[in-house]
Parts: C-alpha cells; structure tokens; sequence
C-alpha cells in the first residue's frame, strides 16, 4: 500500500515562516533543528512558497488580468448592445375591437441603465486630463538622469546668470584730456572758424 503524501496548503502559517527564514539566510538544516522537523520538510515549504510567487508574480498576474479582459470583452460588447437594444411586451386595447394584444415598444429604463454603464466604461478608459488647458505651448523634455542638474546646482548657475547680468559697466580708466583742462570739444572748432 503506496503511502499518499498530505496535500500541503499555504494556509499553514508554517510554510511561510520557513520561507521568511531562509530568506533571512537560515540554511534549511537549522530551520529544521529550530522547529524539530525534518529537513525534506523545510525543503517543500521553502519551494511551495517559491511556486507559489512565482505564479503570481507582477508580470503573471498582468497576462492574466489581460488575457481575462481580452476574452470577455466580446460578451460583454454583446450584452451591452442588447441591453441598448432591450424591448418589452406590453398589452394593449385595440379601440375598434376593444380586444387586448399584445406589442412590442423600447423599454427605456433599461436602456438608459446600458447608457450609465457604457458612460462609466468610458469614463475608466479615458486618459485623466485637465478640463482647461493650463499652457498651451508646453512641451513634453524627458531628462537624461544622468546629466541632469540638481536644484542646488541649477539655482546657483540661475544666481550667477543674474549677477553677471545686473552688474554695472565698467568703471571709466582714462579722461579725456580737454575735460580736465575745464574745455569743451566744440570750443576749438569756433575758433578756427573765426580766423576764417
């Protein structure tokens, strides 16, 4: 009679503990000496919790969410238009006669219920932008991290562009030599007009 191994579940706090350990760096020996269990089992938490990431890691769970939406997106389109479709039985009174029959009429509500959620469907898929459109002339730069600037750095580049442009002209070395002597420019050219 073939002994059948106990079907192990991660509900058992006990697998997790032991993974936590060994990522601690607890090799699976001392786990099983701490907690007087065998190694082999220590071994299977370890891996049955490894599995378990494994499946449900980011990356898995994102081709699952996509393949889930990828396939159910045909029913729910279909049931979605005949929800924007939907129709009623309603009985009435022919006059001539003054028998009931039977007649088939939008019904409304539901439709208008299909509407509300065909809104929100779109209104989940829509990027979230602004209502008004802040700046016009933006333009979208992706910085290169590794020469970009700092702000310390940018503010003080920022501080030396201002002081290098309020600074005053040079001071003037040299004076004319007509100005200190109290004469003007002009006063030689009336001169020689005069001799003339």
């Amino acid at each position: 009679m073939a002994i059948v191994p106990k079907r192990r579940s991660l509900e058992d706090p006990r697998h997790l503990m032991r993974f936590l350990k060994h990522q601690a760096k607890m090799t699976p020996k001392e786990i099983a000496r701490s907690e007087n269990v065998s190694e082999t089992t220590v071994k299977q938490s370890i891996s049955l919790v490894e599995r378990y990431q494994a499946q449900n890691s980011t990356g898995e769970m994102e081709f699952a969410i996509r393949n889930f939406v990828i396939g159910t997106i045909p029913k729910a389109k279909k049931t979605l238009e005949g929800l924007l479709d939907a129709t009623e039985l309603v009985e009435v009174k022919d006059p001539t006669t003054g028998k009931t029959k039977l007649m088939t009429r939008e019904d409304k509500t539901t439709r208008i219920e299909a509407l509300r959620i065909v809104r929100d469907v779109i209104g989940h898929v829509q990027p979230k932008v602004p209502t008004t459109e802040v700046n016009v002339n933006q333009t979208n730069q992706i910085a290169n991290l590794s020469t970009a600037e700092t702000t310390e750095e940018r503010l003080a580049r920022l501080r030396k562009l201002a002081d290098e442009a309020y600074q005053l002209p040079p001071e003037v070395a040299g004076v004319p030599s007509n100005v200190d002597k109290g004469e003007d420019d002009d006063d030689g050219e009336d001169e020689e007009e005069e001799d003339e």
